[in-house]
């Protein structure tokens, strides 16, 4: 039976009944797809590449600014400030004792003369 027609009229035939209008707009949906989700993973791209530029200029100041401070630091002579303003620490607390001690034998006497002035009143 396919035997007996002629084929280009079953090449014919075929053409006509298959309906390539679906699929190619099927193909275009999914290149269009493609399209889109190409650029959007390209602006990520851009963008991470971007942060990862600004990382990096940030990343080689702070290093620069580190360096800077170590070759600037002198363990020696920190030491030395931090002795002294230990020393001045201490110093100022005990003259704070030392004042609050006076401030208390003063109020002590203060309470003492009030005292000798109302006897002396009363005499």
């Amino acid at each position: 039976m396919l035997l007996d027609q002629d084929p280009a009229s079953l090449m014919r035939h075929c053409f006509t009944n298959f309906n390539l209008a679906p699929d190619k707009a099927a193909l275009s949906r999914i290149n269009d797809s493609l399209n889109t989700v190409q650029e959007m993973r390209n602006m990520r791209v851009r963008d991470a590449e971007d942060a990862l530029r600004k990382l990096a200029r940030q990343q080689a100041t702070l290093s620069s600014q580190h360096r800077e401070v170590i070759s600037n630091h002198d363990s020696h002579e920190h030491a030395n400030e931090i002795v002294a303003l230990d020393t001045k620490k201490f110093r100022i607390a005990k003259q704070a004792s030392e004042m609050e001690v006076e401030s208390e034998r003063l109020e002590s006497e203060l309470e003492r003369m009030k005292m000798r002035l109302t006897e002396l009143e009363e005499q």
